[in-house]
């Protein structure tokens, strides 16, 4: 089951999610991302001021076990979290937990590293489009994927060469 949580539900739980994705994240989950999320106010999640950037946490369960989690800051900061517990994958729940996200914030957008191709094929089929490449925070080259809005045009946002 997916479920969109409330500021009550992430209060609820916030020890047991925040467990789950350092167990599971296999690393690749930066501190940058852990703190953002260790930082959501009750506010954020319930959108009640225009001053702080959105936040959204989903997580997915099956007979009250956790499988997924994923985690979204409307800011554009890039902070996305999308963790499922290694029996439970290639069975479409990363693709749930990121579409939720997507569709819960009012502007999207990830950093993937190049390396991470199971993130990667997630974020394309999903739609996003990769708009920048830099030097991530872990030292890797790393990708910037944002939701492109029904308004955009079809010219190339960055045409820097990729270095």
């Amino acid at each position: 089951m997916l479920r969109q949580l409330t500021s009550q539900s992430w209060n609820k739980n916030r020890a047991r999610i925040l467990n789950f994705i350092t167990r599971y994240g296999e690393k690749r989950i930066t501190l940058a991302a852990l703190h953002s999320l260790r930082a959501i106010s009750n506010e954020q999640l319930n959108a009640q001021v225009e001053k702080l950037p959105p936040a959204s946490i989903v997580t997915y369960t099956e007979q009250g076990a956790l499988l997924g989690v994923g985690y979204a800051i409307a800011d554009g900061s890039g902070h996305c979290i999308v963790v499922v517990h290694p029996d439970a994958r290639r069975r479409g729940i990363g693709s749930k937990l990121m579409e939720a996200l997507i569709h819960s914030l009012p502007s999207f957008s990830c950093q993937v590293a190049v390396d991470n191709v199971a993130s990667l094929a997630l974020c394309f089929k999903n739609e996003l489009h990769a708009v920048a490449m830099f030097k991530g925070p872990t030292g890797k080259s790393t990708l910037r994927f944002e939701r492109r809005s029904i308004n955009a045009s079809n010219t190339i946002r960055n045409s820097n060469p990729i270095s």
